[in-house]
């Protein structure tokens, strides 16, 4: 009894220790076979951002810098032009110029109207000049010859020229016939008055020179009166100092 008692007692750590092992432990769990496949992804593509780049150095360009631009109030535009005005001289103010005619044939006519004006303002002058005119049919020559005075006044403006009104007061002291008998003739001399309104168009050249064509009245109905209306005269205009 007693050596069974130890035997048992012999047996029982064996059979602890043969249970025990990791073959032993191996053949009591349970192994999970089955086979899991791997899940995609099932959302929106994740944006895959571009590699990097190298970076080049940005050339700069060269920065222009403009003056500034200097504005002139209109006020002192207008006192400047004043000034100069202001600072003109008589000779600045002065023109010279006329007009002229020819005629030749049976009937010779030789008219030289020269004149000189001055400028009052940009649209007034006044001025004088002189007359003379050569006339010639067959063997009688006559001589006519005096002085004018002149008012000349621009108002609307046409273009590269405006609208002029003109007035003259021409005094003539003409030659006339005062008996012709059998191919011989006397001559006599008379002083006429000849006041002349009339219209006309300027034509500006450059900054100062100008052109006028006008188309004048006769007022004075003496019989002894040269002109026969209406009368045409173009003349022009140069200044004395350029």
């Amino acid at each position: 009894m007693g050596k069974h008692t130890c035997l048992a007692g012999l047996l029982m750590p064996l059979l602890f220790i043969l249970f025990a092992t990791p073959e032993a432990a191996a053949q009591t769990v349970p192994r999970d076979t089955t086979y899991q496949k791997p899940s995609l992804p099932t959302g929106p593509p994740v944006p895959v951002s571009p590699a990097p780049q190298p970076t080049q150095p940005v050339k700069e360009r060269p920065v222009i810098v403009s003056p500034p631009q200097v504005i002139i109030p209109d006020t002192v535009r207008k006192e400047d032009n004043r000034e100069v005005k202001e600072n003109a001289t008589f000779v600045d103010k002065l023109y010279y110029g006329g007009s002229f005619g020819l005629q030749f044939g049976t009937y010779t006519n030789i008219s030289l109207l020269p004149t000189v004006t001055y400028r009052l303002t940009d649209k007034l002058g006044i001025g004088v000049g002189g007359v003379y005119h050569f006339i010639r049919e067959g063997d009688i020559s006559l001589n006519n010859y005096g002085g004018r005075a002149l008012l000349q006044a621009e108002t609307f403006e046409i273009g590269d020229g405006a609208i002029l009104l003109h007035a003259e007061v021409e005094m003539l002291s003409l030659e006339y016939l005062s008996a012709f008998n059998a191919g011989f003739y006397e001559t006599s001399r008379k002083s006429i008055a000849l006041p002349m309104l009339g219209i006309g168009y300027r034509q500006r050249i450059g900054e100062k020179a100008s052109f006028d064509l006008l188309l004048l009245y006769n007022v004075n109905e003496d019989r002894l009166n040269p002109y026969s209306n209406p009368v045409f005269r173009a003349s022009f205009n140069l200044p004395f100092k350029r």
